[in-house]
């Protein structure tokens, strides 16, 4: 049976003892002179896999040890302690492990688990939050919804707020608010030397977080990030056979040819829904700041008759709620091959590819972020440089369960995941910026993606933070 993702609560999970340390990690043991009570997960801990499994099943990278610093103190010591070291301890950097290309673990080495720094700090005029850099989306917005106010987050509650975010960050907000990156107004960073550098002092550091920060020149241990009122929202997904993808993409796209408003979504899950079958889910999600939704149901009315509907969960909502809604059907862990492409509509001739594909997509899914409104505005002040209207394509290829990753079923889906990839590009319907969140790591063409100027740039940050690249497993790829 399908597990969902993130599991539950790990907070109350003990790290190793002394003694356990000693058989598994004697190398780390001087960091507890500094600080006893550091949590620290050796493979033998009871709690090591819970701490240590990632959304995708399919990842088994077995770190040396998997360290839970509660302090950004904590965080240096440890970073410090690791690049000391010698033979030097090797490093990586984890969230919410939504990650499908193993870049949050490390073989062999330490895992800097961040999920402890989860705090919440709102400014007094509610316009700006400082959080935790291991905080989860869905905590998150929790929080802020019992103030009042929220903020845009990743697609799923589970997905950790930085690593969305300093990579780009889509999302069923970014119409109305921009991408995750436009969110953020400040950080705090540990570097591979253990100094913690404030962006208030390098306003170039700031820029590069916002679309390349995925560990590349540090562990972020704090942002501070815009929040805004909390909308009024209509939101949830209506449900249409597969089979009928050529008239639903077809009606939509029409549906959105004059106008795309910058409050509404238009985001797609297409996958094997429970009790339904191979569907298509359109993620309806209208926010509306005045709280007035009678737009919002106009716009809902459009979609009614473009196809068969199976299912229609659209409630008026707020965006916590939202999320938690689509847990069921997007959050599940599995064995997963992810693939990316990137493309500028939903053409026919692409949902015939859909269509046309070898293999039933089963427990897999095909994700599409529509970028859109304040998602596209361009911003200087940002590196990511991605501002043309897209949609990025995730292809979530999984077996049913219990085939698991080294079964024929798993190859099965792997081919599927793949083929769908090389058609669209050998067709020409991809497009060269890639989304790297989303992309496994032979696929990150720097240059391509950011341009050489962009690259040029950030790179030398890179030379400047990390010159001996001690967060080898950061991306984009910069050393």
């Amino acid at each position: 049976m399908a597990q969902t993702y993130p599991p539950p609560s790990i907070s109350g999970l003990e790290g190793a003892s002394l003694t356990t340390i000693e058989a598994d990690a004697s190398s780390l043991l001087s960091i507890l002179d500094k600080h006893p009570s550091l949590p620290i997960f050796t493979r033998s801990t009871s709690g090591f896999e819970s701490v240590r499994q990632t959304c995708n099943s399919n990842v088994t990278t077995q770190p040396l040890a998997i360290v839970r610093p509660r302090t950004e103190a904590e965080v240096s010591s440890v970073v410090i302690h690791c690049v000391g070291h010698s033979p030097r301890i090797r490093l990586a950097i984890r969230t919410g492990g939504h990650d499908m290309w193993e870049r949050s673990l490390v073989e062999d080495g330490v895992v800097i688990d961040l999920r402890a720094l989860d705090q919440v700090e709102v400014a007094e005029d509610k316009s700006s939050a400082r959080i935790g850099g291991g905080i989860m989306g869905g905590a998150l917005i929790r929080q802020l919804e019992t103030l009042g106010l929220s903020t845009p987050t990743g697609f799923c509650t589970g997905v950790g707020y930085a690593g969305w975010a300093l990579g780009g960050g889509y999302g069923v907000l970014q119409g109305k608010y921009g991408l995750g990156c436009d969110q953020i107004l400040a950080a705090r960073v540990v570097t591979a030397c253990g100094e913690v550098v404030d962006t208030k002092d390098d306003s170039e550091l700031l820029w590069a977080l916002r679309g390349a920060g995925n560990g590349n020149f540090g562990v972020v241990v704090e942002l501070t990030i815009k929040v805004y009122p909390r909308p009024a929202m209509l939101g949830g997904y209506l449900a249409y056979p597969l089979a009928d993808a050529k008239n639903v993409f077809a009606k939509f796209q029409e549906s959105i040819a004059d106008e795309f408003p910058d409050e509404f979504s238009g985001d797609f899950l297409c996958g094997d829904v429970p009790g339904l079958g191979q569907t298509i889910l359109m993620l309806h999600a209208w926010v509306q700041e005045d709280g007035d939704l009678s737009k919002a149901k106009a716009h809902l009315e459009k979609f009614q008759g473009i196809g068969d509907i199976l299912l229609n969960t659209v409630i008026e909502t707020t965006p916590c709620g939202f999320a938690s809604s689509i847990d069921p059907v997007a959050a599940v862990r599995l064995p997963y091959h992810f693939r990316t492409r990137t493309v500028k509509g939903i053409t026919p001739e692409l949902v015939q590819i859909f269509l046309e594909t070898e293999g039933t997509i089963g427990p897999s899914h095909i994700i599409s972020h529509h970028a859109h409104g304040a998602a596209i505005k361009p911003s200087p002040e940002s590196c990511f440089v991605n501002r043309m209207p897209h949609i990025v394509l995730g292809f979530g290829a999984a077996p049913p369960p219990p085939h698991g990753p080294r079964s024929p079923e798993m190859d099965a889906a792997r081919a599927y995941s793949n083929d769908l990839a090389t058609k669209i590009k050998e067709r020409g319907m991809a497009l060269d910026s890639a989304y790297m969140n989303f992309s496994p790591p032979e696929e990150c063409d720097t240059e391509l993606f950011y341009g050489k100027e962009t690259m040029e740039r950030l790179k030398a940050l890179k030379r400047r933070y990390d010159g001996a690249n001690i967060f080898f497993k950061a991306y984009p790829p910069l050393a």
